[in-house]
């Protein structure tokens, strides 16, 4: 099957509509294009074939190569792969397609791709014990997952509920802010000397969850840039021109950082600590509290 180009061909569904273009011609930064991801997505696809055989019931690009807004600084490559059953040797096969694919297209996009796995059911109404595809990257897969391999089987998926979004979210945050991470987020030269995508990703992930908080929909890096109205709107702007244009001045950079990371982090935690509470979660919301009382 040809994998069609995401620079032409890309897709995005809202709700039930019929699904539009967002293909824009080829962009080039760093010397990487949009080609670069499509041939990450085909030896994806080659591999996940060559593995799985008769498992392999579709195989989807999801995230920015499915609904736009891909930027070759920042951007993973992100693909579900849809199986007819999985189970406890799964996750090592999907650990083999990902080194292989990296073997095959050695630099810079496959090294970060990310899989997803699960079965028809798990794609339907959620993973099982052996899959992984969180609430989230399972509506982004019902909604403008792109086809590269198989049929569509995403017509009678039940979309994740606002709250498992949000729980799903909370328990997230709960596990990542651990001390290496808070450590981090208090080194703003450190993150600066990682590049944009170090700072980019430090800078938005909590900037997109708290979109998905406040309206159940997915954080998109340009739709939560747009929502987010809160006081460290200076480096949330700076953040979505970095993941196009590159850091630019270092020092502009930290000082943005060190003014509000740790504040845009804690604003994050406890928006979720309540919405925890809200919910009736009151260990998940104690939790959230923990991790913002050792940042500060």
């Amino acid at each position: 099957m040809i994998i069609r180009p995401f620079r032409d061909h890309a897709t995005i569904r809202s709700g039930d509509g019929p699904r539009q273009s967002v293909g824009g011609g080829r962009a080039t930064v760093g010397g990487m294009a949009f080609d670069d991801a499509d041939a990450v997505l085909t030896a994806t696809t080659d591999v996940a074939r060559e593995v799985f055989g008769d498992r392999l019931a579709a195989v989807y690009a999801l995230g920015s190569l499915a609904h736009g807004g891909f930027a070759p600084l920042v951007s993973d490559v992100d693909v579900a792969l849809v199986l007819t059953e999985v189970g406890p040797r799964t996750s090592e096969q999907v650990a083999a397609v990902t080194a292989a694919v990296r073997e095959r297209e050695p630099g810079t996009l496959s090294g970060r791709l990310s899989v997803f796995w699960a079965d028809l059911d798990g794609v339907r109404h959620g993973p099982g014990p052996y899959g992984r595809l969180p609430a989230v990257d399972r509506l982004d897969l019902i909604d403008a997952g792109r086809l590269l391999h198989g049929r569509d089987v995403t017509a009678c998926a039940v979309p994740p509920d606002g709250a498992t979004l949000v729980r799903e979210g909370a328990e997230f945050a709960a596990t990542r802010f651990d001390d290496a991470y808070q450590d981090t987020l208090r080194d703003p030269a450190g993150l600066v000397a990682g590049g944009a995508r170090t700072v980019t990703k430090a800078v938005l992930f909590p900037v997109r969850f708290l979109y998905t908080l406040h309206t159940h929909r997915i954080g998109l890096n340009a739709d939560a840039v747009a929502h987010y109205d809160g006081p460290h709107l200076p480096l949330v702007r700076a953040a979505a021109d970095w993941r196009g244009h590159g850091l630019g001045d270092h020092g502009s950079a930290t000082e943005l950082l060190t003014a509000h990371l740790t504040g845009l982090h804690t604003e994050f935690l406890d928006a979720y600590a309540e919405a925890m509470d809200r919910a009736g979660e009151a260990g998940l919301a104690g939790r959230l509290r923990e991790s913002r009382a050792r940042l500060g």
